[in-house]
């Protein structure tokens, strides 16, 4: 087995005393960047690894951002939801370029939800939290814990917590406008409407109606959670039912690809009969047939920026809540 590499032995081979390596190499500001990137180099060469947990104690610091992804029982999702799976892979890259690591924790139920033990603990320096509904009240109390967490999720006025999400009432607005332009008048809106994203999201659509001097049926609205377990079926009766409709817009891009399918179970060509719009622009959305027109919240901008806002935080800035870019992408279905 090799012998391990000591920082004396590195500060010998890098011909520096051991403090200014141990300053390098935990990117100490009192250090020359000359000097920090000398010592990286030598480092690599000799294969030098700094202990983990030894670097971590000196630092006060686990090195570790955990992300909580609740999961409400009712929703029927998973982590294998494909929006998931890239928020997790966004910050978990930009994790990685800042030399942290990302925990995932994925509680079923609120009350299994302990960001204050994750904290307290150490076990993470901060944590991200994707996902508001039900939990306003319990992350407005967490008080000064707060300046460790960064939320996914829709803009309201009633948190004292840093949120980032997308602009989910333009989203609604620009899917909603699309749609009129193809000559749509009665928008069938999919989703979960207690949540606070969806709701956002509703609100575009309204408001675009109210814009063209209408009003959006509550007939129109389909009530259907993101796990969209019963999605399917829903579109398949309201298709057979006596609800007149030209257009679909879902809350999320599962949901969409649902539709789609209900439809063409129902004979009902996309877009012949029914245009069809989602939201959050996943991988899948472009590999549908019809390829589908959603709106693109940038999932990996998202994760990217909660991972900078969070160090920020905890290095002591002043952060505010932030807005994704939002943007319609025109596909086939509609």
């Amino acid at each position: 087995m090799a012998k391990r590499v000591t920082m004396a032995e590195l500060a010998k081979a890098a011909n520096v005393d051991a403090s200014t390596v141990s300053r390098a190499l935990n990117d100490s500001p009192l250090v020359k960047q000359a000097t920090k990137q000398h010592v990286m180099n030598v480092a690599a060469d000799l294969g030098y690894v700094m202990h983990a947990s030894a670097r971590s104690l000196r630092r006060q610091s686990s090195e570790t951002i955990g992300m909580v992804i609740p999961m409400r029982p009712e929703s029927g999702q998973t982590i294998s939801d494909p929006f998931f799976l890239e928020m997790v892979g966004a910050a978990s890259n930009a994790a990685s370029s800042h030399g942290y690591d990302l925990i995932v924790s994925v509680p079923e139920g609120d009350q299994k939800i302990a960001e204050r033990r994750l904290l307290q603990t150490g076990r993470a320096d901060g944590l991200i939290i994707i996902g508001q509904a039900g939990r306003t009240d319990r992350l407005n109390k967490l008080g000064r814990l707060s300046d460790r967490i960064v939320v996914w999720g829709g803009q309201t006025p009633d948190t004292n917590y840093t949120i980032v999400g997308s602009d989910n009432v333009r989203g609604g607005e620009l899917a909603t406008e699309h749609l009129f332009s193809r000559g749509r008048q009665n928008i069938v809106f999919i989703g979960e409407t207690n949540l606070p994203e969806v709701r956002l999201r509703y609100e575009g659509l309204k408001k675009a109606y109210k814009a063209a001097g209408r009003v959006h049926s509550d007939a129109l609205l389909l009530e259907q959670n993101f796990g969209g377990k019963d999605t399917f079926d829903a579109v398949r009766q309201l298709t057979s039912g006596g609800t007149a409709f030209d257009a679909i817009f879902a809350a999320s891009d599962v949901l969409a690809m649902t539709a789609i399918h209900a439809l063409q179970a129902s004979g009902k060509s996309v877009p012949g009969d029914v245009s069809v719009v989602g939201y959050d622009n996943i991988g899948q959305s472009s590999l549908m047939t019809p390829a589908l027109t959603t709106v693109d919240q940038h999932i990996a901008e998202g994760g990217k920026l909660m991972v900078d806002l969070l160090l920020k935080k905890l290095a002591g800035g002043e952060v505010r809540s932030r807005t994704t870019s939002t943007e319609l992408i025109v596909r086939d279905s509609s």
